[in-house]
């Protein structure tokens, strides 16, 4: 069991959505929670992503919307979690065209679980194929939300998707023993005994 997590940027006209997905042995994403804030400054943004990071079990991933004013909750995440588990993404139509498809089919393939929320389920909705590419269209916002809770979840599906983060150790020592420190080579002193053919001493 591990964890990724997605994060879109918002924040005066969107919403900022941090969805977190539990990777089970049955290779199930499951959404446990998702947290939406609301025209809460920069700062108290940072202090409420890491008051969640530092407490989810065994993070691995994440993918942060680093795009506009999301730069700097992308870059500041990364420098306290790692840039190799943190990954600042630049959403483009590139970005859409590669990983949305894949996003789609966690849904068809039963492989990703979202929470019963209808504005949730509104977000995802709002997806359309706009040449050829599934994205938000710019003009979608309705009730104070543009699409921001698909995003997250896609982001958190794409970092899901991601090679693990390297598990660093340092291997304890070997256990020693109290006669590890004497020396063992008793070749000069045995050479000075008398060689006998038979018998013993």
């Amino acid at each position: 069991l591990w964890l990724a997590f997605g994060e879109d940027f918002g924040r005066t006209a969107d919403l900022t959505v941090i969805a977190p997905l539990l990777i089970g042995r049955d290779l199930v994403r499951r959404t446990p929670f998702v947290v939406e804030l609301s025209n809460v400054p920069f700062e108290q943004q940072r202090q409420i992503l890491a008051y969640i990071l530092d407490r989810v079990p065994r993070l691995q991933a994440g993918a942060m919307d680093a795009t506009g004013n999301g730069a700097y909750l992308a870059e500041v995440t990364a420098q306290r979690y790692g840039g190799h588990r943190i990954e600042e993404v630049k959403l483009s139509e590139g970005w859409y065209r590669e990983n949305m498809p894949a996003f789609r089919a966690a849904f068809e393939d039963a492989t990703l679980e979202i929470p019963a929320d209808s504005l949730i389920v509104d977000d995802l909705r709002a997806i359309q194929v706009i040449n050829g590419v599934a994205r938000i269209p710019n003009n979608s916002r309705q009730n104070g939300r543009h699409g921001d809770a698909a995003i997250a979840l896609a982001l958190a599906y794409y970092a899901s998707r991601q090679d693990p983060a390297p598990i660093e150790y340092t291997p304890a020592p070997v256990k020693t023993s109290r006669w590890d420190a004497v020396e063992t080579d008793d070749s000069d002193w045995l050479s000075d005994l008398p060689t006998t053919e038979t018998g013993a001493w």
